[in-house]
């Protein structure tokens, strides 16, 4: 930046697909230096855009699903999942990438 010169960028949003990348090269790059990690690829998370408009949108999935989902326009948040109570386990049902293979011992870590 230029001293006296106050230039200001456009404003971005951060998306889920950018978030769920940046945790799986942190990922990728503790793997790599032999570190330890909390989450893994297989660590749940729940993709939220616009809630509480009439277009918004609730995924979830495994942070490795996440990378190609498409929630559309801003603002996204991301939530990783910890333990789950069964009824949010129900919840989450309703939302999943592959319903067919979300079981309730998927919700645990």
């Amino acid at each position: 930046m230029m001293k006296g010169k106050k230039v200001y960028e456009p404003p971005r949003y951060m998306t889920v697909n950018q978030a769920v990348e940046q945790l799986l090269e942190v990922i990728a790059e503790r793997k790599q230096n032999e570190q330890s990690s909390i989450l893994s690829e297989e660590t749940l998370c729940v993709g939220l855009a616009r809630i509480g408009s009439e277009n918004q949108k609730i995924v979830h999935g495994k942070l490795s699903q996440m990378v190609g989902v498409d929630l559309g326009a801003p603002l996204h948040s991301l939530v990783i999942v910890g333990e789950v109570h069964f009824l949010e386990t129900e919840m989450l049902q309703h939302f999943a990438i592959e319903k067919a293979s979300f079981t309730q011992n998927e919700t645990k870590m």
